[in-house]
C-alpha cells in the first residue's frame, strides 16, 4: 500500500514538471511568433519607407515638355541636363524644371500704366501668345534661373511694361484714341520679338484685354466727340432722306409733265390731221352739218344771215 502510494506521488511530481515544460515551450514559441511577426512588420515598413523614398524622387517630363534637371548647390546653368519625355530620378540635391514647348496664352490681370507725349496717364490690360523653342531650354534657363511660371510673370511681364513705356510718349492721346493704340501694339511687339527670339521665348502676338482706361477729361472729351460724329450722321441721314423724297417729287411731277406734254402732242397732233382732212374735203363739214340737224329751221333770222340750204341733184 505504501508503495503505492509513492508510485502516485512520483507520476504526479513527473506529470507536473511536464505541464511545466510545456507551459515554458509555449511562452517561448510564443515569444519567437512574435519576435518573427515584429522583425516582418518592420521589414514591411522599412520597404515600404523604402519605396515612398523612392517614389518621390521619381519626376515625369510629359508629352510637350521639355525638362531641365539642375544641382541645386551648383552654379545653376553650368550642371544642368536637358531631358526629354519619360521618368527620371531627381535627387534630394537636385530640381526639375519642366518648359512646355506648346503655344502658351497669358492675360495679366494686372493693368500696364504707361503714359502719352502730353503726359496722360493710361492703363491697359495685355495679353501675350508665345512658345518655348525646344533646342534652346537650356539658354533659357540660364538666362533667367527659374521656372516658366515665373519667367512669364516677371521677366515677361517686365518686358512688356518697358515697351508700353518706351514707345507710349512717341504718340499723344488724340493719336492713341484715333487708332494709335494699334500701332503701339504692334511696335512692343517687334521689340520683345528681337529681344528674345535669341533666348529661345518665340512671341506669338500681344493683344488688348479691355479697353484702354483714359483720365477722366480724356473720356469726356472722346464721349462728346462721339456723340457730336452720331448727330452729324443723323443730319447727313436726314438731309439724304430730304433729297431722296425731294427727288421722289420731282421724278413724279415730271413724269405728270411729260404725260401732259405726250398727250398734248397727240392731240395737237390729231387736230392738225383733222384739219387737214377737211382742207382736203370741205364737204366733210357740210355733212357733218347735215348730220347735226334736227330738219327745222331757224325761227329769226337776222338781215344777211345764211339759210341752212342743202342742194338737191
Amino acid at each position: 500500500m505504501r508503495n503505492r502510494d509513492e508510485e502516485v506521488i512520483t507520476y504526479m511530481d513527473r506529470r507536473a514538471r511536464e505541464l511545466d515544460q510545456e507551459r515554458e515551450d509555449a511562452v517561448q514559441a510564443k515569444k519567437k511568433a512574435v519576435k518573427k511577426t515584429l522583425i516582418g512588420f518592420t521589414v514591411g515598413v522599412v520597404a515600404v519607407a523604402a519605396g515612398l523614398t523612392a517614389w518621390s524622387f521619381l519626376h515625369t517630363v510629359p508629352a510637350g515638355y521639355v525638362g531641365v534637371r539642375v544641382n541645386l548647390y551648383a552654379d545653376k546653368g553650368v550642371q544642368n541636363e536637358v531631358l526629354g519625355t519619360g521618368r527620371y530620378i531627381v535627387g534630394i540635391n537636385q530640381q526639375l524644371f519642366r518648359f512646355p514647348t506648346f503655344n502658351q496664352l497669358e492675360n495679366y490681370r494686372q493693368p500696364f500704366v504707361f503714359q502719352s507725349s502730353d503726359a496722360m496717364e493710361i492703363k491697359a490690360r495685355v495679353g501675350v501668345e508665345y512658345n518655348i523653342n525646344p533646342e534652346k531650354v537650356a539658354t533659357i534657363f540660364t538666362t533667367y534661373r527659374k521656372g516658366i511660371d515665373d519667367i512669364t510673370q516677371i521677366n515677361l511681364r517686365q518686358y512688356i511694361s518697358d515697351g508700353l513705356i518706351k514707345h507710349a510718349v512717341k504718340m499723344d492721346i488724340n493719336e492713341l484714341t484715333q487708332g494709335g493704340k494699334s500701332k503701339l501694339l504692334d511696335d512692343v511687339t517687334q521689340e520683345i520679338k528681337t529681344k528674345l527670339e535669341p533666348v529661345g521665348i518665340r512671341i506669338i502676338k500681344l493683344s488688348w484685354t479691355d479697353d484702354l482706361t483714359y483720365p477722366e477729361q480724356v473720356r469726356q472729351s472722346i464721349n462728346a466727340k462721339i456723340e457730336a460724329t452720331q448727330r452729324a450722321l443723323l443730319r447727313e441721314n436726314e438731309v439724304a432722306q430730304s433729297k431722296a423724297e425731294a427727288e421722289k417729287l420731282r421724278v413724279a411731277a415730271q413724269g405728270e409733265a411729260d404725260a401732259r406734254i405726250t398727250k398734248a402732242k397727240a392731240e395737237a397732233e390729231a387736230i392738225a390731221i383733222k384739219a387737214k382732212a377737211l382742207r382736203d374735203n370741205p364737204d366733210i363739214l357740210q355733212l357733218n352739218a347735215i348730220d347735226k340737224w334736227n330738219g327745222v329751221l331757224p325761227q329769226y333770222l337776222t338781215s344777211g344771215s345764211p339759210v341752212p340750204f342743202v342742194p338737191v341733184k
